[in-house]
């Protein structure tokens, strides 16, 4: 296991929740019950509107659209970044390129507000994927490194290697 590695398993479990959540919906009985903990839960990160949300077998997702692109950009910019080069990307300051990547996504929920423009499911899930891809590039290395710090240690080579269970429960008791 690699800090990489423990970050896709997180990421991939949010993005099922969210995903999931309909699904167990749809079972009623307990798994409507599960389902209205999830709802609950990821409240707190989005509005849910019904009307501005994917359904899977008539139910709502957990997010909307847009939370929904976000999320699953993220996750599939980390699972694919080992295969691209970010040479390109070097050069752009991380607050240039959140910003670049925000812009879209404020000038479609801006001009929504103002009744100038009609916010789509084509405008939310291209500015949501295009704020998830540039979150990935800029929060992953630093997201790597805390995983690494809190759960791993680097060998004699610079890799990383699990960290036992005695050293953490020790270091939990001692900070």
């Amino acid at each position: 296991m690699t800090p990489r590695r423990l970050l896709l398993s997180g990421l991939f479990l949010w993005c099922a929740a969210i995903a999931a959540t309909p699904l167990l919906s749809s079972l009623g009985g307990a798994g409507a019950g599960a389902a209205s903990l999830s709802y609950e839960f990821f409240s707190r990160v989005c509005h849910q509107l019904d009307s501005r949300s994917f359904h899977i077998a008539g139910y709502k997702m957990a997010v909307c659209i847009r939370c929904t692109s976000i999320y699953a950009a993220f996750f599939l910019s980390v699972l694919f970044s080992p295969m691209l080069s970010r040479t390109f990307l070097a050069a752009v300051p991380a607050r240039v390129l959140l910003i670049a990547s925000g812009l879209p996504m404020a000038v479609d929920v801006g001009l929504a507000a103002l009744g100038i423009h009609e916010s789509n499911v084509f405008t939310r899930m291209t500015s949501g994927a295009l704020f998830g891809c540039a979150l990935s590039i800029v929060l992953v290395p630093t997201l790597d490194e805390v995983i690494g710090w809190l759960f791993f240690r680097r060998d004699s080579k610079q890799n990383w290697q699990s960290v036992p269970k005695e050293s953490l429960n020790t270091l939990r008791q001692s900070g």
